[in-house]
């Protein structure tokens, strides 16, 4: 957290338990609550008790689940809630990503914004990244490491730095193109 602050970007941790919510308060401008808490009742209360905007974990989740988190989160405290389209495989293959969910998503759940949490291998064209945020994503979330090469599960699949610049490259150009839907007379 401290780094994060001397580099000038927030700070975030993913808390698991009720201690965690406590701990992580003072560092953090919001939450996220991971796909596997997504009726872990307690744990939304204490994050919603705490009034800052929330970012929520879908996967492997049931419209259900999802409409019975908001209901809770909403009746301890109407927070802002970012809800993340994900499916938990790891790596997700290009057939299983159902990147238009983040447009089912965003019908269902029109009070809320939708973000995409990407488990797919990076390639060159950041393929899924940049599908996602031309349906509307409005949080992108990649897992980060240093080295591809390390042991684990989190490392093969994530991205590095040069992932990182590649994409931010890439959704300046889309954003680009996209433009913002301004009827203009041609230049």
């Amino acid at each position: 957290a401290q780094y994060c602050k001397e580099v000038g970007i927030d700070f975030l941790s993913t808390p698991f338990d009720l201690d965690a919510v406590d701990f992580l308060d003072p560092l953090m401008k919001f939450f996220k609550i991971s796909s596997s808490d997504i009726t872990n009742v307690p744990l939304l209360r204490k994050v919603a008790k705490k009034g800052k905007p929330i970012v929520l974990s879908t996967g492997a989740s049931t419209l259900a689940e999802i409409e019975f988190a908001l209901d809770v989160i909403k009746k301890v405290m109407p927070v802002e809630v970012i809800l993340m389209h994900c499916i938990l495989n790891y790596p997700t293959k290009y057939e299983n990503a159902n990147l238009l969910m983040i447009k089912s998503l965003s019908k269902v759940f029109p009070e809320n914004q939708i973000g995409y949490s990407d488990h797919t291998l990076p390639d060159q064209e950041m393929l899924s990244l940049n599908i996602a945020y031309t349906l509307g994503s409005v949080v992108l979330e990649k897992h980060f490491t240093h080295d591809k090469s390390l042991p684990g599960n989190d490392h093969y699949h994530a991205m590095d730095k040069d992932d990182l610049l590649n994409l931010v490259r890439i959704l300046k150009k889309t954003k680009l193109l996209i433009g913002d839907q301004t009827i203009k007379a041609p230049i």
